[in-house]
């Protein structure tokens, strides 16, 4: 071939490469992101919170970024501009270390808001990686302050209806719609999407700030433990109807005339599984709308320890089904009523002067056998004869002598709690006599199935017995 002709082949071939790799550099140039940015290509079943975690950065400030009216609105396969800044940049941020318990009507939003820092660094610092299987009872470490904003301690979140605005939301709530504004930092008030929280910030004498779907106002609770008694009060926006399943057992409700403020007392057994269980809330309105919520709810282990019994061959017919189940079935029938008329209130007192030997919950063996019964009372060690008094005031609604429990007297304090004592040498009270804290209902004794003079205290919420000593150090609505 000659010369030239190669030399012309070769500087073709030259400038063909160069064509491409010009090609190539202005293809890599136009997706190149800015400064500073990531571009993510949206997957299958990825929604902008999830993308938000996962960069370390907000629904609010992806969606600003881009042009996002409606973040539900994703596209497989849709190319979003992320900030690139380093995901665990927040461990190093500024704030106060602290420590929290979930409770009902707390969300990442709500932390957030309270605590002063992010939802994503809150999600990150605790691996949250899906926000519904958070739990109440769940503890959470976060930094307080750590974005150098105000911590938000009371007010309300309001979620963003269809046609309104920020400023029919300022009006509703007699609020600045400056300061919500600021507090919220929404890129425009016209650019507000469907279901959008907003922290409503008020002074701090008003309720504290909680993430409740309407028309829940107010949920508390109090932590569920293993043989230990819950609180909840729930405060409605307008007359509503509850019922209320816990653990797979319906829950009475008790409400005031105007049905917007509830109280339940839920009784957790004592050899229940420490899990997370289920607590369903169905709200009735007065125009017939209902609702169902659920939250996940943590009973925790009660810590009860255990101890071997050692019966004699006498003694061993405390154990016979046939003689213990009839009378169980008898007290469980007399404490399955519920009466809507409440009788105490406030701290109960003790039912005797005399130390605690056996407390409740304690896991029993008998003869060595398998740790299966539980004690289902607190022990009293007192003399024969010493008084046994009625811890709150009731309506006496059983005064007999048992085969098992011998002389034996429940009081209904109402609400369906009731409270027994066993083994009396003597009883001073009848059925249907309504006593008051502090009055003598017997003596104590060792008659029925006893092996030495004590009083036995149960208490029962709703048909479940718990642990009455903790009706002396915590009262109850």
């Amino acid at each position: 071939m000659r010369p030239d002709l190669v030399r012309a082949l070769r500087l073709l071939l030259l400038c063909a490469v160069l064509s491409s790799a010009t090609l190539v550099r202005a293809q890599d140039s136009g997706d190149k992101p800015p400064t500073g940015m990531t571009i993510h290509v949206v997957q299958r079943g990825e929604t902008l919170f999830r993308i938000a975690q996962r960069y370390g950065t907000t629904v609010e400030d992806l969606a600003r970024l881009n042009g996002i009216r409606n973040p539900a609105m994703l596209s497989v396969g849709q190319r979003l501009l992320v900030p690139s800044a380093p995901v665990q940049a927040e461990d190093a941020a500024i704030g106060i270390p602290t420590s929290y318990t979930l409770q009902i009507g707390d969300t990442l939003f709500k932390l957030a808001a309270t605590f002063g820092t992010t939802e994503a660094a809150i999600a990150r610092r605790n691996r949250i990686t899906n926000p519904r299987q958070m739990y109440i009872g769940q503890r959470i470490e976060l930094q307080e302050g750590s974005e150098g904003v105000r911590s938000i301690k009371t007010g309300w979140i309001h979620r963003v209806a269809r046609g309104e605005t920020l400023y029919h939301i300022a009006a509703r709530y007699s609020a600045s719609a400056s300061l919500i504004q600021s507090v919220n930092r929404p890129r425009r008030p016209d650019l507000l999407y469907i279901g959008q929280p907003l922290v409503i910030p008020a002074d701090e004498n008003s309720f504290p700030l909680t993430d409740l779907p309407a028309p829940l106002a107010r949920f508390e609770m109090t932590p569920a433990e293993q043989g230990r008694t819950s609180a909840l009060r729930i405060v409605t926006l307008q007359p509503t109807q509850l019922e209320i399943t816990f653990m797979g057992r319906p829950v009475t409700v008790f409400s005031d005339e105007a049905r917007v403020t509830h109280v339940a007392l839920l009784g957790i057994d004592a050899l229940a599984k420490p899990s997370i269980y289920p607590l369903r809330v169905v709200s009735t309105a007065q125009d017939g709308v209902q609702r169902t919520f659920e939250w996940r709810v943590q009973v925790a282990d009660g810590g009860y320890r255990s101890e071997t019994i050692t019966l004699t061959a006498e003694q061993m017919d405390l154990l016979n089904p046939a003689i213990t189940q009839p009378e169980e079935q008898r007290v469980r029938q007399v404490v399955s009523a519920i009466t809507p008329r409440r009788h105490f209130g406030g701290l109960m007192g003790l039912p005797c002067a005399a130390p605690v030997t056996s407390p409740f919950g304690t896991r029993r063996s008998y003869n060595g056998g398998a740790l299966n019964t539980i004690h289902a009372g607190a022990d009293f060690a007192a003399l024969p004869g010493a008084a046994v008094y009625a811890p709150a005031a009731g309506v006496v609604v059983l005064a007999e002598p048992l085969i098992v429990r011998g002389n034996a007297v429940i009081i209904d304090h109402g609400w369906g709690i009731f409270t027994g004592y066993w083994h009396l040498e003597s009883l001073n009270v009848r059925a249907g006599a309504l006593v008051q804290a502090g009055d003598v209902i017997g003596a104590v004794g060792s008659s029925g199935r006893s092996t030495g003079p004590h009083l036995h205290w149960e208490l029962f919420v709703q048909g479940v017995q718990v642990d009455p000593l903790q009706w002396t150090k915590q009262s109850f609505p």
